[in-house]
């Protein structure tokens, strides 16, 4: 674990190195957040504030590569390997704005969403992996979130159908 995390800080430094802002979503980004996900997760999910240009592609396919790592173009984005170390980089075109940086916090060193916009992007996502960490995030969590922020981010998404359904079901109170 301890290697994973210095190849991913070594990543995350040379992506801010050009200028990206980087953040840690998925699975580890709610571990960093304390959620008890009742399961492991091998690879690391990060996600960068500005759009996968032709130009900005070739430019990280390079400076990777000529840095150890191996790269693969994925229709989401990157998947960047070294090592023992899995690493998906995506865009979140979305939901990355001002109020998600704004909102973002620094956990064990790495920039993290806010919960509630992890929240929005689990649901968003909708994959079954997905779904079940967000109904441990809101289990867990509730009493943490700050729920008219999500209530005005789901709603920003066009999700509060799904949401509403999903707080009813886990018999959250809003």
């Amino acid at each position: 674990m301890v290697k994973q995390e210095s190849v991913v800080k070594e990543l995350i430094k040379i992506l801010s190195s050009i200028g990206l802002e980087v953040y840690v979503i998925g699975a580890r980004s709610l571990i960093l957040y304390r959620v008890d996900l009742g399961r492991e997760t091998r690879d690391w999910d990060l996600t960068i504030d500005k759009p996968y240009t032709v130009e900005l592609r070739d430019k990280l396919t390079n400076l990777l590569r000529r840095s150890g790592y191996s790269v693969q173009w994925r229709k989401w984005g990157l998947l960047v390997e070294k090592g023992e170390a899995h690493i998906d980089i995506n865009y979140a075109p979305l939901i990355l704005d001002d109020e998600f940086k704004v909102r973002a916090r620094i956990i064990g060193g790495y920039r993290v969403p806010s919960l509630e916009d992890l929240v929005v992007l689990k649901l968003m996502s909708g994959e079954r992996k997905d779904m079940s960490d967000l109904k441990k995030i809101l289990v867990q969590k509730w009493s943490s979130l700050d729920k008219q922020y999500l209530m005005s981010r789901v709603k920003q998404a066009g999700l509060e159908k799904e949401y509403m359904k999903l707080i009813k079901r886990l018999g959250l109170k809003t």
